[in-house]
């Protein structure tokens, strides 16, 4: 038992650990944006730096974990991810962010499949339900990461001593957690890869992952946008899309293994949905901060345990190692910031910034459509 908590403890820390990093990214974006004197779609680009980063490691991360324990990526993974942030008060062109850009998703890539692939050996290993136990506390740290954020820009505390707190606090929580890290089976293993014809079941949880990735960067990346610069926020407000938005998916991630097992896999992920699309279209209507708010509860609570269902079923498809289908849908969601930063970013540009989760209604749509023609494929 106590073996069993440990090997628990240490994966919901990382998840914690690492999505605290991106709260700070999250709040302190418009920062960035005017560091580097760049627009919207410059913005975007960096997203799609990023990405690129992300998915490079991704596409080896199989023949990786095959060579490497999991214990050394992460621990190397992580350091990358904590120490960069001490260059990023520095940068000054857009160049130089990209660059660190490129890095944090090469770094983020890795760890990501990693960690997921922890999660749901632990959650076949003790036979019961747990991928949105461990999202939930990915959820809290961005929750926790974008609320002391927040208060540091409330009282104009300094970008890089923010980052040096962090840094603090957070490394030697990745450090040990790390090191309690155990050899699974799927690090003994071979594996062909991820080119090879996708069943039709990993396609629509390809499509799910990529829709609910653009609601939860979407709000991450440009949530702090179109607070201040579409209503007009100021101070702790600016993060209040953020913080109500991973407020509520804290909340939905905590409930979620209890609500699958009432509702069932399938019903479940089809309420999700039209949960979330109730949401953003709240938001994308809305004109005052109040409804606004309303509007990212309410989506973030649907779309907390879209992408935790889409992992495990991923994990589950027959005649697909565990692995491969993990590393697919990690890929699938951090390439879609190759595809969402541009589309956001241009309709902020020519549009609006209140009209920039317009593309996300419109994939939720498109989503609930193909969920209810394929409902039987999952």
């Amino acid at each position: 038992m106590l073996s069993e908590k440990k090997e628990i403890y240490a994966c919901k820390s990382l998840f914690f650990s690492i999505s605290f990093f991106v709260g700070l990214w999250t709040i302190r974006i418009p920062d960035i944006k005017d560091q580097i004197s760049t627009d919207y779609s410059g913005m975007s680009y960096l997203f799609v730096i990023f990405s690129l980063g992300s998915i490079i490691t991704m596409v080896v991360a199989p023949k990786i974990i095959e060579n490497f324990s999991s214990k050394i990526i992460v621990l190397i993974s992580g350091s990358i991810i904590s120490f960069l942030w001490l260059f990023v008060p520095f940068v000054s062109t857009f160049f130089q962010m990209a660059f660190l850009s490129f890095l944090f998703g090469c770094a983020y890539g890795i760890f990501e499949v990693v960690l997921n692939l922890q999660a749901t050996n632990l959650e076949k290993k003790y036979n019961k339900p747990m991928m949105s136990g461990f999202h939930a506390f990915w959820s809290i740290g961005l929750l926790s990461g974008s609320f002391i954020t927040s208060i540091f820009l409330e009282y104009n505390i300094s970008f890089l001593i923010n980052s040096i707190c962090y840094i603090f606090i957070l490394f030697p929580l990745i450090f040990l957690s790390s090191m309690t890290l155990k050899k699974n089976e799927a690090e003994k293993q071979s594996f062909a890869g991820i080119f090879f014809k996708w069943p039709t079941v990993l396609l629509i949880l390809v499509l799910l992952s990529i829709t609910a990735v653009f609601l939860e960067g979407g709000t991450d990346s440009w949530g702090a946008l179109y607070m201040r610069d579409y209503l007009q926020a100021e101070g702790f407000n600016v993060g209040l899309a953020a913080i109500a938005f991973n407020g509520a998916m804290v909340l939905g991630r905590l409930i979620g293994d209890q609500l699958k097992s009432v509702f069932g896999i399938q019903q479940f992920l089809f309420i999700s949905i039209i949960c979330s699309l109730t949401g953003v279209t709240i938001v994308l209507f809305s004109k005052a901060v109040l409804f606004s708010i309303i509007g990212f509860v309410i989506a973030g609570l649907g779309v907390s345990s879209i992408i935790p269902i889409c992992y495990t079923l991923a994990s589950s498809i027959k005649n697909i190692n565990p692995t491969v289908g993990i590393t697919v849908i990690t890929i699938a969601v951090y390439g879609d910031f190759m595809i969402a930063p541009p589309i956001l970013g241009y309709t902020a540009n020519i549009i609006g910034i209140q009209y920039v989760y317009l593309p996300i209604v419109i994939l939720f749509i498109l989503s609930t459509l193909i969920l209810i023609i394929k409902k039987k494929e999952l």
